[in-house]
């Protein structure tokens, strides 16, 4: 930072760079859940063209297990699926407001910029 910006100036471009830190950890966040989303439809897609005789299993850290109830593990996709979606749009959600700060923080610093050079 150059010393002879005002302290407020400075002020507002930290404030700036922590709000594009957050916007980036949001980001980051949406495209894993999305990926996970997508992951899990693909698996509902699979489950659903398996035998019920078929055997399932399904992994648990490093532990591959034997399903003995589809409907239920189908049902625990759907559940994840959806809290995943709701987590989605809470951080669509996030990322505007997030957005929205950081044009009126730049806009702010713009105005007390100039200002200084007049």
């Amino acid at each position: 930072m150059e010393p002879n910006l005002s302290a407020y100036i400075q002020n507002q471009i930290k404030q700036a760079e922590q709000l594009e830190l957050q916007i980036e950890e949001t980001v980051t966040q949406r495209y894993q859940l999305d990926a996970k989303v997508k992951e899990i439809e693909r698996t509902l897609q699979e489950l659903e063209k398996v035998d019920d005789s078929s055997p399932i299993y399904k992994s648990v850290g490093g532990i591959l297990y034997r399903v003995s109830d589809k409907k239920k593990l189908i049902d625990e996709l759907q559940e994840q699926k959806e809290l995943s979606s709701i987590r989605i749009k809470t951080l669509e959600k996030q990322q505007k407001a997030l957005e929205q700060k950081y044009k009126e923080v730049e806009e702010a610093l713009k105005k007390s910029y100039a200002g200084t050079r007049n």
